[in-house]
């Protein structure tokens, strides 16, 4: 009996985690809470790629760059799969497909910068830098400031 009770819990969790991007307000709070989230972790990242960088340390530099790209991935996946209301869903189609655009370089960076290949590490990290410049600026537009200029 304990576990249809956990089980019909858990479906019911489910289903008000899927439902909960019904509205542009809940669909606005789940976004900016995903990236509340995961804001000082990300700056924690920067921080130590900043340590690294004055103690000219490459290695802690590497591991502070590795754990920041793991978490915008992660970020990223989890941002793209919240369910949008169908009267946002034109504001932030663009903003989904360039999150989906940006990507394959941030998992190609993570790839090459494990393996030590900084040339193309670099390159990669150019692509995602020209692909998110106008990301801030449409994440506002949507509500979405956690995820937009206050994470920056």
């Amino acid at each position: 009996m304990k576990r249809l009770t956990l089980a019909a819990t858990l479906v019911a969790l489910l289903a008000a985690s899927a439902a909960t991007a019904a509205t542009p307000a809940k669909y606005r709070n789940t976004m900016n809470g995903i990236c509340r989230a995961y804001s000082p972790k990300l700056k924690s990242a920067q921080d130590l790629m900043v340590a690294g960088t004055k103690a000219q340390r490459p290695q802690k530099f590497k591991v502070g760059l590795n754990t920041y790209l793991v978490l915008a991935l992660k970020q990223d996946h989890q941002l793209e799969a919240v369910r949008v209301p169908r009267r946002m869903q034109k504001q932030m189609k663009p903003i989904i497909k360039r999150l989906k655009q940006i990507d394959p370089h941030l998992r190609s960076a993570l790839a090459h910068s494990r393996s030590g290949n900084v040339k193309v590490t670099r390159l990669h990290l150019t692509a995602v830098g020209k692909l998110s410049a106008p990301l801030n600026g449409q994440l506002d537009a949507a509500g979405l400031l956690d995820c937009g200029s206050n994470q920056q």
